[in-house]
C-alpha cells in the first residue's frame, strides 16, 4: 500500500497536463474512429490533428485568469506562511476565487493584528521587567540562567552579567541567599546589609522543558515603615502615661520647694529643686519623641531657597557649594529646615571642623540632591547599619531620633536619605522627587 500511495504521489499530474492529456486522447479517438469508420484520407487525419491542438491551445487559454488566481493566492499564503502579514493577494486578479482571498486577507488583518499586540505586551511586559526593583531569575532544570532583570544582576552580581551561568554560583557571594535558593526555601531574608528580602520559587514546564522562576521582593522600606508606626505607637502611649505622672510630680515637687522654703529648710529646699530639674528634663526628653510620634503629614510649598540657607548659617557654619536650584521645587519649609538643621547639628558634633563641613543643592531632573558632608571620620560599618532606628544614638546624651526623624519626614516626601562615609568624614545625601 505503501508503494502505491508514493508512486500515485510521484506520477500525480498538473491541471494542464491533464487537459493536454484529454486533447491527446480525443484526437486518438478521433482518429480511431476515422480509420475504423471513414477513409482514410491524410487532410482528414491533419484536420484532427490540428482540431485537437487548438482544443489544447483553447482550454490553456481559458484556464489563464483561473490560474493566475490560483498563483497570486499561493503568493499570498506563501507570504504568510514566512510571517509576512502586510501583503495581500491583488485583488484585480481575483474573481472566481474571491471567498478565499477575502478569507486569506482577513487572516492576514488578523494575524498582523496579533502580532502588533503581541509585541506592545512583549515590549511593555520588558519595560516592567527591566524597571521593576523586583528581583526576578528564570532558569532551567540545571540551574542555568536564562533570563534575569537588572535588579537580580545588582542584587547577586552587582549589576555584572550572569545569563547562561549556574544560579547557585552566581548567589554564593550572598550566604543567606545561595543558602536558601540552593534549598529552594521560601520566605524572608535578611541579608547581611540589613536588607530585607521576600524569596518565592515556582516551578513550571515552558515547551516541555522544567523551568524554575526566582522572585525576589525588597520589602526592607516596607518593613521599616512598619517599624517605624510599631514605635510611634508605643512612643505615643508611653508619652501619654509620662505626661500624666510627670504633671503632678512636677506641682508636687513646686509645692514642697515653695513649703521648704517658708520653713527655711535648705536641704529640702535643693532636695526639691533636683526633683522639679529633673521632672523638666524627662518632660523635654518624652516632648521630642512625641513631636517624633506625631509628626503632621507635610504641607507643601515652593521653597525660598536663599531665605532657607540664611537660616541655616545664622545657627550653623557651613560652605555653600555650587548655585541654589533655579526650577521651583515644592516641599514642607519647616519640615526641610528641620532635616538640615538636624543634619548640620550631627556635622558639627561628630568633632569636625567648621570649614570642613558644606552643603551642595544639585537638580538631577525629577529629582533634588541635597548633599551634606563632614569632615569627623565618619561612622563604623554598624552604626551606618542602625543609624536610622529610632532610640539609636552614638552620644552619651543623644535621644537617638535625630536621624529617625530626618528620615521620617523624607519619606513622607517621597523621597530617601543614604549615609556613606567619605575619606575625610560622613556624607548624607537627600533625594527628594519633584511632586
Amino acid at each position: 500500500m505503501k508503494r502505491l500511495s508514493s508512486l500515485s504521489f510521484r506520477f500525480r499530474l498538473s491541471t494542464s497536463h491533464r487537459l493536454n492529456l484529454l486533447c491527446l486522447l480525443l484526437t486518438l479517438l478521433a482518429l480511431g474512429v476515422q480509420f475504423a469508420y471513414l477513409e482514410k484520407a491524410p487532410h482528414i487525419s491533419a484536420i484532427i490533428c490540428a482540431g485537437g491542438l487548438l482544443l489544447a491551445l483553447f482550454l490553456r487559454w481559458m484556464l489563464r485568469p483561473l490560474m493566475t488566481e490560483i498563483h497570486a493566492l499561493n503568493l499570498h499564503a506563501q507570504n504568510l506562511q514566512d510571517g509576512s502579514f502586510n501583503t495581500s493577494a491583488n485583488q484585480l486578479n481575483i474573481h472566481e476565487l474571491g471567498s478565499l482571498a477575502e478569507s486569506l486577507q482577513s487572516m492576514s488583518a488578523q494575524l498582523r493584528a496579533e502580532r502588533a499586540s503581541l509585541y506592545q505586551r512583549e515590549l511593555l511586559l520588558d519595560t516592567v521587567l527591566q524597571s521593576s526593583p523586583l528581583a526576578l531569575v528564570l532558569t532551567d532544570a540545571s540551574d542555568t540562567v536564562l533570563m534575569s532583570n537588572p535588579a537580580a544582576r545588582q542584587l547577586l552580581t552587582a549589576s555584572n552579567p550572569i545569563d547562561g551561568s549556574k544560579l547557585t554560583a552566581a548567589a554564593s557571594k550572598v550566604e543567606v541567599l545561595a543558602e536558601a535558593i540552593g534549598s529552594r526555601q521560601q520566605g524572608l531574608l535578611r541579608l547581611p546589609d540589613q536588607s530585607v528580602w521576600h524569596l518565592s520559587v515556582n516551578q513550571f514546564k515552558l515547551n516541555h522543558n522544567q523551568h524554575w522562576l526566582y522572585l525576589l521582593k525588597p520589602l526592607t522600606r516596607e518593613i521599616q515603615r512598619e517599624e517605624l508606626t510599631a514605635w510611634k505607637k508605643l512612643l505615643r502611649v508611653i508619652g501619654h502615661e509620662l505626661n500624666n505622672s510627670l504633671a503632678p510630680l512636677s506641682s508636687l515637687a513646686y509645692s514642697g520647694q515653695q513649703r521648704a522654703q517658708q520653713l527655711q529648710q535648705s536641704e529640702l529646699t535643693g532636695l526639691f529643686e533636683t526633683i522639679s530639674a529633673r521632672a523638666t528634663d524627662i518632660n523635654q526628653f518624652v516632648q521630642a519623641y512625641i513631636h517624633f510620634a506625631k509628626l503632621p503629614p507635610p504641607q507643601l510649598a515652593t521653597v525660598n531657597w536663599p531665605r532657607l540657607i540664611n537660616q541655616l548659617q545664622n545657627l550653623y557654619d557651613f560652605e555653600l557649594r555650587g548655585d541654589l536650584p533655579q526650577r521651583a521645587w515644592q516641599a514642607d519649609p519647616s519640615q526641610l529646615h528641620q532635616v538640615l538643621l538636624n543634619l548640620l547639628k550631627n556635622a558639627h558634633e561628630s568633632g569636625s571642623q567648621p570649614e570642613l563641613i558644606y552643603l551642595e543643592i544639585t537638580e538631577r531632573g525629577q529629582q533634588l540632591e541635597i548633599t551634606i558632608q563632614d569632615g569627623g571620620g565618619g561612622m563604623s560599618e554598624q552604626q551606618l547599619q542602625h543609624a536610622l532606628i529610632p532610640f539609636y544614638s552614638t552620644k552619651a546624651t543623644g535621644s537617638g531620633i535625630g536621624l529617625t526623624l530626618c528620615r521620617d519626614i523624607i519619606e513622607a516626601h517621597g523621597g530617601r536619605i543614604n549615609l556613606r562615609n567619605q575619606p575625610c568624614g560622613l556624607e548624607v545625601t537627600l533625594l527628594l522627587p519633584q511632586p
